[in-house]
């Protein structure tokens, strides 16, 4: 089976950004992004005017969102970096407001599918991941499959407690949380992007130095328990962080570190995803497929 030709369109919703695209004959095209409004309306207005202004014929809206989605309820429960989105029927909402299918699923567990479906998990069958941005998201793919599990919490691995304070993953392997972080620090009137840190470490900045291996110190620690507790096959990095040249060599370099230190026997196979940014989106997308029955359904093997 292969893709249909009509158009998509494809919503990943972050607690920052609201990226958006359109995908079609196997591509993701016309890609935007704004800054996720502050509340539900907002937000609601906000992607009804992108389906008016993309002026498209689309055949359903496929969406990525944080928090513990269930596909078939079309709720999110527990928290997550957009409160306002959990509680309520959000699928029935969207699906009233656009007159469309609407498909959600979790954004880590998009980028899962992503990577499952025409990325850098096709050659294993048991994969986890770590996706990098306002908060630590993740995912568990085993025999090929996505594992949802109990109340569709598997994979939160930024709620790992890492310290006596109770300091959480989300909270220290962040990368939009390690750049609060440097702003305080450094006492600056105006906060400023991860991106920014690394350029001010790179021009000899000690202060965006240590607060950087600060990060990557706590994200190879949960790299590496990741590795002894559930042994995967590889680990995938997602997020925008994951494209920047070096991140993941370091963090591997790292976790390797940490295996020699506690007399771990393992590799640690550790990737970028193979779309980065984009991930959520893509795998969006193949959700939306997975729903919608054999009229718009795409195989793994298609692709």
């Amino acid at each position: 089976m292969t893709a249909q030709p009509e158009p998509l369109l494809v919503i990943d919703i972050g607690g920052t950004t609201v990226k958006y695209g359109v995908w079609a004959h196997q591509h993701l095209s016309q890609q935007d992004r704004l800054a996720t409004p502050r509340t539900w309306p907002e937000l609601l207005a906000a992607i009804v005017q992108i389906r008016q202004e993309l002026a498209l014929p689309f055949i359903g809206v496929a969406i990525s969102l944080p928090g513990s989605v269930d596909t078939v309820a079309g709720k999110i429960s527990g928290t997550s970096a957009v409160d306002y989105l959990n509680g309520f029927p959000i699928k029935e909402a969207l699906r009233q407001a656009l007159d469309l299918p609407v498909s959600i699923q979790n954004d880590a567990n998009c980028a899962a599918l992503a990577e499952i479906w025409q990325g850098n998990a096709r050659d294993v069958t048991d994969v986890a991941l770590l996706v990098l941005g306002t908060g630590v998201g993740g995912a568990v793919v085993w025999d090929h499959q996505l594992v949802a599990g109990r109340q569709n919490f598997t994979g939160e691995f930024g709620y790992q407690v890492m310290t006596a304070q109770g300091e959480t993953l989300s909270e220290l392997g962040s990368p939009v949380r390690m750049a609060e972080r440097y702003s305080r620090l450094a006492k600056l009137t105006a906060p400023i992007s991860a991106k920014a840190v690394y350029l001010a470490a790179e021009q000899g900045d000690d202060l965006a130095q240590f607060c950087i291996d600060e990060m990557l110190d706590w994200l190879s620690c949960a790299a590496f328990n990741l590795f002894v507790s559930l042994n995967p096959q590889r680990l995938l990095i997602g997020g925008g962080i994951s494209g920047r040249p070096g991140f993941v060599a370091e963090l591997k370099r790292r976790v390797q570190a940490l295996m020699s230190q506690h007399g771990a026997p393992l590799t640690a196979d550790i990737m970028a995803c193979k779309y980065h940014n984009a991930a959520n989106l893509i795998g969006a997308v193949y959700q939306f497929y997975l729903e919608n029955g054999d009229d718009v359904a795409v195989s793994v093997a298609s692709a």
